[in-house]
């Protein structure tokens, strides 16, 4: 797949993703965004890896904002959930993640799912909250539109709360709704009011 780079369109940020292949199929994305996050800039990097249906398996991921540094893995298979090697049961109806803050894993569902044009699914979601990386289920829902466009929903009253988010990005259980657009293969071209792909090379960030 090659190098993804999002530009942040609500604030000064960049998401940049490097999608690859591992030996028996395994895709592998591989990021670092650098955002304006509540008065300080935000550094997250994350490494994901999903089966060959692009059915999410582990993800580690490292935020710094200021002095304060998270550090999280969070684990999936036929077991249940796990988080820093703790079972989290409360997980159990979800299959894929939700990493606030980059529209990478909004290509999981869409991915491993089956299309049509009017075509709804309700999912439960591994919902990464940033950047204290705490993780909590989320009922989102997205429907197929005309062909690379999806309506995309996070479920009112079925959300949980949690702490605040950052000054200008919605919360989790707001009833936020937009149209995402998609490339051949899954990935965000435009999800507004958030983010814009751009042109890979010279993306500033290593």
């Amino acid at each position: 797949m090659g190098m993804l780079v999002w530009e942040w369109l609500e604030r000064p940020g960049l998401d940049v993703a490097v999608v690859s292949r591992e030996p028996g199929g395994f895709h592998v994305v591989e990021g670092h965004a650098v955002v304006a996050w509540d008065g300080d800039t935000l550094d997250l990097r994350y490494r994901l890896t999903c089966d060959t249906d692009w059915v999410f398996r582990d993800v580690t991921l490292r935020t710094a904002l200021g002095s304060a540094t998270h550090h999280l893995t969070l684990c999936h298979d036929e077991g249940g959930w796990w988080a820093d090697g703790q079972a989290r049961p409360d997980l159990a109806a979800a299959v894929d993640i939700d990493i606030m803050a980059t529209p990478v894993t909004n290509t999981l569902p869409i991915r491993r799912s089956n299309w049509a044009p009017g075509q709804r699914h309700d999912f439960t979601m591994a919902y990464i909250r940033l950047p204290e990386l705490v993780v909590v289920p989320v009922a989102q829902r997205y429907t197929a539109l005309e062909p690379g466009h999806f309506r995309y929903e996070l479920v009112p009253g079925a959300s949980y709360a949690g702490p605040s988010d950052a000054p200008g990005y919605h919360r989790v259980d707001d009833g936020f709704t937009a149209e995402l657009e998609v490339d051949a293969d899954g990935f965000v071209l435009h999800y507004p009011p958030y983010w814009r792909r751009r042109p890979a090379a010279g993306s500033g960030l290593a």
